[in-house]
């Protein structure tokens, strides 16, 4: 540190303790309500090394709390000069990542780790995580000089987890991640959150994992997939590489769920599906389903959204994740938290249903005379174009105006039990309630090819049916 940064630090060390000895002579009465402040404040720094409990003797007043909030969120030179004090420059950063110290510290269960890892010049750092017995969240952080253009959206992909304790590769969890474009690194101060929920195993106490940061670069406009035009699933996207991370993580100890069981049945559109259970951790809720041996159609996707004060709060894949069971006699649902703010009665609704006719899953397509074997009520053949012993087809069905989905599995056959695989799937934006599939298929001898359908149309409830989620 030269004599300069000495000089700076003394000076800002010296300003901040004028302000809040400034404050603290006018704050004679604690605010009514505010006690859970400094006891949260109190135990997660308990958590920590005795510098940080030494600290916190000079944070004995929730008013001092509250004036560090205030002053980190209104005043940038103040927040870098509280950043270059080691003690609290964490807790400087958490104010800063989610705008209120009373929130950030409500949850008791995340767990500061302050990892940063290098590919070269490259720099990604890890400073938080929050876990529990089946669910881990990964907030990561670019550096502040990290740049993007107008047309850019920075992504961190996982590589792979190994379970440090056997060496092991760690399978068997879904995860979704957040992406960051110019302005969006602004406002989140370079945080892009991952959250991975694991429906077959626990979470390790022990985990390294490599990511992969890279960019996207999002085409012009003119260059844009047009309304109503095929958008295949198998385009390239325009990526460039910044480098390959690897971490260390020890997980404190993770908390078990509250289970809570229910065996509760509710019959959709002829259909019986129970609600089994439900497992609260802190990142979240798992609602188990089943679906009934008896049942006609296989469920195959259900339709829900959360709702807080009459008010849907999350929906769709924005904050619920769903996995089916490989026989599809049932489903795990898990409903994210929103990690630092304090719960409150809600309901999970389901709001409609995919149902696909077991006798109807499989059906004979003769390209001949452009039929459909059984006929699908919603679903015609509307060309085939014979190109070289292949086939293109495109099919129509009737979806509501923003339903768009996957129709057909990705293996077909023909009537002689040979099995192929679908190069590509393209679907067409809804228009008129009709959405357009296309396939190319191997052209057989018989002309006819089998295929098995995997998604059908959302069904629509009048009324959702509502479930009292519980807190933890």
């Amino acid at each position: 540190m030269t004599d300069n940064d000495q000089e700076n630090l003394k000076r800002g060390r010296h300003d901040v303790e004028q302000e809040w000895q400034a404050f603290i002579a006018e704050a004679n009465v604690e605010p009514d309500g505010l006690g859970f402040v400094e006891d949260r404040l109190e135990k997660r720094m308990g958590q920590g090394r005795r510098k940080k409990r030494a600290l916190y003797s000079t944070l004995s007043t929730a008013a001092t709390a509250l004036l560090l909030i205030f002053l980190v969120n209104t005043n940038s030179a103040f927040a870098h000069t509280m950043s270059n004090i080691p003690i609290i420059g964490q807790l400087v950063e958490y104010i800063q990542f989610d705008k209120s110290l009373s929130q950030a510290i409500e949850n008791e269960y995340i767990q500061e780790v302050a990892l940063t890892a290098w590919d070269g010049v490259e720099q990604l750092s890890l400073p938080y995580v929050l876990a529990d017995e089946k669910n881990m969240v990964l907030f990561f952080q670019l550096p502040d000089d990290f740049e993007l253009a107008d047309n850019e959206w920075a992504n961190i992909i996982l590589r792979d987890i190994i379970d440090e304790s056997t060496g092991d590769k760690v399978e068997g969890f879904s995860y979704s991640t957040s992406s960051l474009s110019q302005e969006g690194k602004a406002e989140n101060h370079g945080f892009i959150m991952q959250q991975y929920h694991f429906a077959e195993g626990k979470v390790p106490e022990s985990i390294s994992l490599n990511v992969l940061l890279e960019i996207e670069i999002l085409p012009n406009e003119e260059n844009a997939v047009q309304v109503g035009e095929f958008e295949d699933d198998g385009h390239e996207r325009d990526m460039k590489e910044v480098g390959t991370f690897a971490f260390q993580v020890k997980f404190e100890e993770l908390a078990e769920p509250i289970v809570y069981e229910f065996q509760e049945n509710f019959s959709i559109h002829g259909q019986t599906i129970t609600l089994e259970e439900m497992k609260v951790y802190p990142t979240g809720t798992e609602v188990s389903f089943t679906f009934a041996d008896e049942n006609t159609a296989w469920v195959k996707g259900l339709n829900l959204a959360v709702e807080e004060d009459r008010e849907i709060v999350i929906k769709g894949s924005h904050g619920i994740s769903a996995m089916h069971k490989e026989d599809y006699s049932g489903m795990s649902v898990f409903i994210e938290s929103s990690y630092f703010n304090k719960p409150k009665e809600q309901e999970l609704l389901i709001r409609g249903l995919r149902l696909l006719d077991k006798e109807d899953e499989f059906i004979t397509v003769d390209m001949e005379k452009k039929t459909i074997t059984p006929a699908i009520e919603g679903m015609e053949l509307k060309e085939v174009r014979k190109v070289e012993g292949k086939a293109s087809l495109v099919f129509a069905t009737k979806v509501r105006e923003d339903d768009g989905f996957g129709v057909f599995d990705f293996e077909y056959r023909d009537e002689g039990g040979n099995t192929y695989l679908l190069k590509s799937e393209g679907t067409s934006s809804p228009q008129d309630s009709w959405m357009e599939t296309r396939i190319t298929v191997e052209y057989p001898e018989s002309g006819k090819v089998i295929l098995q359908r995997t998604l059908t149309p959302m069904l629509t409830l009048e009324e959702p049916i509502r479930i009292k989620l519980p807190q933890r």
